[in-house]
């Protein structure tokens, strides 16, 4: 696995503390740096926005890591991570969808179960694709995909309708949700803030254990010790942050059969990280997943 991370840097402070031509300009004001993580230059960046965090602002406005992978390493791999880009909004609480809010987490907003049929303004859910999320985690999987799931006995979800805001029957979608029982996010997988920041203070951390961090850095490890066999697979824990309709999402991860079959149906659009089931740990190393 070859792991890469982009920086997001503004221009002024591109020019002024890294080299020359380093990254491409996007417009004016922003450069577009890709590195490899083992980069002396990504320390360099790292400490730069350290320095800059205690002046009350920050070097970069963004990163993200990407991994990269062998198609033996794909094909080895005994649990993968599905992860859906495209991304679309507004979110179903705000098209009618109903959650009770009463039963989520106070700390965190987890567990508020939806009381409704998932609600959405279907004309923004991306054209031509088999598989979306709303912002807030609303997983949406086209008509085509689910039959063909079905067919193919495919375990560990329901496939439930979705709605027009008006209520109407949307027939070329339907909403995933992961029904199998979830496993346990253990160490060494990572989380925090970013690559740099992993939270020590757990300022992001639900102190009920129901989300483990703001992102995730690493691979996923994962508990298998109660793992039920099924395709879908869900964690216990969660990642991201409550913030008005936004609420922290479970990850989602794949058996190495589903994998197989959205290859041979070009299922669009999704990407695919190796994830790893792992022997089971002390209870308290649970609660240390930023270290």
């Amino acid at each position: 696995m070859r792991e890469t991370i982009e920086f997001r840097v503004p221009a002024g402070h591109a020019d002024m503390f890294l080299e020359p031509g380093l990254g491409t300009l996007l417009g004016d004001s922003v450069r577009k740096i890709v590195l490899p993580m083992d980069d002396p230059r990504v320390k360099f960046i790292a400490d730069l926005d350290r320095e800059f965090l205690k002046k009350g602002k920050a070097f970069f406005t963004y990163s993200h890591i990407s991994r990269h992978y062998t198609r033996k390493e794909l094909d080895t791999a005994e649990v993968l991570q599905l992860i859906i880009r495209p991304t679309f909004e507004p979110p179903g609480e705000m098209c009618g969808t109903k959650y009770d809010d009463a039963a989520a987490c106070p700390h965190c907003g987890a567990g508020a179960p939806q009381l409704t049929d998932l609600h959405l303004d279907v004309p923004h859910i991306p054209k031509k694709k088999d598989l979306a999320v709303t912002i807030a985690g609303e997983i949406v999987v086209s008509a085509r995909l689910t039959e063909a799931l079905r067919k193919h006995g495919i375990t560990g979800a329901e496939y439930r309708p979705v709605r027009h805001k008006t209520g109407k029957l949307a027939e070329e979608w339907r909403q995933l949700v992961v029904t199998s029982k979830p496993v346990d996010i253990v160490p060494p997988t990572r989380v925090g803030d970013d690559p740099f920041n992993l939270d020590q203070q757990g300022r992001h951390r639900c102190p009920r254990k129901h989300v483990a961090g703001l992102n995730r850095i690493s691979e996923l490890w994962l508990k298998q010790e109660g793992q039920d066999g099924s395709d879908w697979v869900r964690t216990r824990q969660l990642i991201g942050a409550w913030q008005g309709v936004l609420r922290p999402r479970e990850q989602l991860l794949i058996s190495p059969r589903l994998y197989r079959l959205l290859l041979t149906l070009k299922a669009k659009r999704f990407e695919i990280e190796v994830a790893h089931w792992t022997t089971p740990r002390p209870s308290s190393a649970t609660a240390r997943l930023q270290s």
